[in-house]
């Protein structure tokens, strides 16, 4: 079997405040306690001048600078100039540090344009991206002081429209067959249970729908069949088969205790996933796959074991790739997004003339993307270890673990007071992480969590049983 090793990078975006020099600095409520400022443009420059993009750029490349200048994690790469020296490495040659850009989809909502003083600035979109980076104790550190660098300095919103998203490597290679198998029938089996980490409105965002309810092994295409189809029909790995046994049977635990050393202010049945109404039916049935019944007036995603079982007769890295798309489109983005692994894409050197394109090459990494954009720096970094996390212990466990986490899943996904996001957590030895974010998730509900009860069981233990049972 190959052997593979982690790889991780991040893309945020969010507004930041752009003020012209001679305006009045009246503060925005959601500012009267931020610490930092809007960017101030020079005298002369106005708020919509075709050099804010560079100004924006350049403050930006400072922050991360100051930040990674006493905590720089280990990258994959270290230097542009190396990337370019290996034909393997090109695709990261402008993953070597991070990168400061606008991303023209992120936008203030009118719920938000209309608080007072808001409509005073212009909410300019920016996206940053990490480099890739080892997931190290350092890089992690890096991310944390990146994120909070722009969140202490700069007025940052995150509305709606903003997205993080999480790339998962290999170094500089693709990702091994075994694992990338392993991982996206992990990915279809929990992506309803993960969906409760998001808020409503990622859940049915287009450019991040849900693998398990509208891709392709979704609407129940056989893996023999889409190899067939797209003529690869050779083997990379023989299928795996796992072994039968029967779904549990839930039973009711609204509890807000997962594990001994785990309590959460969410009782079991509380978060939701995803929701079967006339988004789904939209979204399902404009796949554009030439074999769907666009008049099916009740269409449903194959059942969870069906599907993962699917996956894992798969022989080859592409065929994989194409269950785990959501439309034949070129740029379908799902939740979980195997493009770099498509025909298209896969272990195709791009060249110029005869020879390597060192502009350009296509990543090799699985997209993460239906996470909505945050600025608390402790979750973000939560979500990477989460991610690591699945993916390697999808490669590691047991093949008949893997199947437990998918007739778990299936039950659960109907039964959420049985089996939520939080077990899943902790069933993969993620307690510290779920204590983190489940201050995101309160954020996303509307929720306020007391920071004093972080800090052990006794607490949590007294203000979680005044609630409303």
């Amino acid at each position: 079997m190959e052997t593979s090793k982690s790889s991780v990078g991040v893309e945020l975006e969010f507004l930041i405040a752009i003020a012209e020099a001679d305006q009045e600095l009246n503060i925005p409520e959601m500012f009267e306690k931020a610490t930092g400022a809007p960017i101030l443009l020079p005298p002369g420059v106005r708020k919509f001048s075709a050099t804010v993009p560079d100004i924006v750029r350049r403050r930006g490349e400072r922050t991360v600078a100051n930040a990674v200048a006493t905590c720089r994690g280990a990258r994959v790469i270290q230097t542009e100039a190396e990337a370019i020296s290996n034909p393997e490495a090109i695709h990261l040659r402008y993953h070597t540090e991070w990168s400061v850009g606008t991303d023209v989809s992120v936008f203030l909502p009118f719920d938000q344009m209309r608080q007072r003083y808001i409509n005073d600035f212009r909410w300019y979109p920016v996206e940053i991206a990490s480099p890739a980076l080892w997931p190290t104790a350092e890089s992690w550190s890096e991310i944390r002081e990146v994120v909070q660098a722009f969140k202490d300095e700069y007025w940052v919103i995150t509305p709606p429209s903003a997205g993080m998203h999480f790339h998962y490597g290999n170094g500089i290679d693709y990702i091994p067959f075994f694992k990338l198998r392993r991982m996206a029938a992990l990915l279809v089996a929990v992506d309803p249970i993960m969906a409760q980490l998001h808020p409503d409105h990622r859940k049915v965002e287009e450019y991040c729908l849900s693998n398990r309810l509208y891709s392709k092994i979704a609407h129940g295409t056989p893996a023999a069949v889409t190899s067939r189809e797209l003529g690869a029909e050779y083997v990379e790995a023989e299928p795996e088969f796992p072994g039968v046994r029967p779904q549990p049977k839930p039973v009711a635990r609204p509890f807000r205790r997962r594990t001994a050393n785990l309590i959460v202010p969410f009782r079991r049945g509380q978060l939701d996933g995803y929701n079967l109404d006339e988004m789904f039916y939209h979204y399902f049935r404009s796949s554009t796959y030439e074999y769907d019944d666009a008049n099916d007036p009740n269409p449903r995603p194959l059942e969870i074991p069906l599907a993962v079982r699917e996956v894992l007769r798969c022989t080859n890295s592409v065929t994989v790739a194409e269950l785990m798309r959501y439309s034949p489109l070129p740029i379908d983005r799902p939740a979980y997004s195997f493009l770099a692994y498509t025909n298209l894409n896969y272990k195709q050197m791009l060249t110029r003339n005869g020879k390597i394109d060192v502009d350009y090459q296509r990543k090799r990494t699985v997209e993460f993307r239906q996470y909505a954009s945050e600025m608390d720096p402790d979750c973000v970094v939560a979500h990477g270890k989460v991610i690591i996390r699945l993916c390697e212990t999808a490669a590691d466990m047991e093949l008949d673990e893997l199947w437990q986490v998918a007739l778990d899943s299936a039950v659960a996904e109907a039964n959420g007071d049985w089996y939520d996001v939080f077990d899943l957590l902790a069933e993969f030895g993620l307690e510290e992480e779920a204590r983190v974010l489940q201050y995101s998730v309160a954020r996303f509900r509307g929720e306020t969590i007391p920071e004093k009860i972080v800090e052990g069981d006794a607490p949590w233990f007294g203000w979680l049983s005044r609630g409303s049972n």
